[in-house]
């Protein structure tokens, strides 16, 4: 070969190289996948993390009981606003505005609705039964709402004219259902017989009926002595001369 030769590139030099970018196609791919799976995993974990919640805060539900119903309600509704705005802060502190916003939301027509709940029951005649009524007739209408209070109202106000008059039909006395006198007390509307605890008389209980033998604990009024009766009484009998029936 002369000095004046251009050298022939081999066939590996000309050759792209295609082993660097096979290797970068893998690596994104990797990546994109890797990706994909912590979405699909955080998803997954936050949807269990929020049914995890939502038993918890139903068990809470049972194990709390009050005395009046009214009370009940009114704290089942405040835990839950309580429970919703926690959940808000938490969505917001994990970069979840939406859900944030969502729960937010839902909280106020919440509120909403109980302030209206309340209005009712103050300016109804049956209270609160206006309102068990209204929301008993819930699948009306929203524009047929008026038309729902007033008849909630009316059946409230029917109910308890009929339980007012119940008790009081069942307050009459058991006497004068009979149609007899009887002796007794009343106290807060209720009749309470009156029993007599007076014991009749010893000495007359023994006339009327058949006497009995005297015995050990029993004392004679005429000497003062036990087991006998005054009748049967021997130191009266040698003082008076006099023997009989004398009790």
């Amino acid at each position: 070969m002369s000095d004046t030769e251009v050298p022939i590139p081999s066939k590996e030099s000309v050759e792209p190289d295609r082993n660097s970018d096979e290797d970068v196609s893998n690596a994104d791919l990797f990546s994109l996948f890797t990706t994909y799976m912590n979405t699909k995993l955080a998803g997954i974990e936050r949807n269990l993390d929020d049914k995890t919640h939502s038993l918890a805060k139903k068990v809470k539900k049972v194990e709390t009981t009050f005395r009046f119903k009214g009370n009940q309600i009114q704290f089942e509704l405040n835990s839950d606003i309580i429970d919703s705005i926690d959940r808000a802060v938490e969505y917001i502190d994990s970069k979840r505005p939406a859900r944030a916003t969502k729960l937010l939301e839902e909280s106020s027509k919440v509120l909403k609705k109980r302030n209206k709940l309340i209005r009712i029951a103050d300016k109804s005649e049956g209270g609160w039964n206006t309102v068990q009524e209204y929301l008993s007739d819930d699948v009306a209408s929203n524009s047929e709402d008026e038309k729902r209070i007033r008849a909630a109202e009316s059946r409230a106000v029917r109910k308890i004219k009929t339980t007012k008059t119940e008790k009081k039909q069942g307050r009459k006395r058991p006497a004068e259902a009979a149609g007899a006198p009887s002796q007794g007390t009343h106290n807060g509307g209720s009749f309470i017989p009156t029993i007599s605890t007076q014991q009749p008389f010893r000495g007359s209980q023994g006339q009327a009926g058949p006497s009995r033998q005297a015995k050990a604990g029993d004392m004679c009024y005429s000497c003062a002595n036990f087991g006998h009766w005054a009748r049967d009484c021997r130191a009266k009998d040698k003082k008076s001369g006099y023997r009989g029936g004398a009790v």
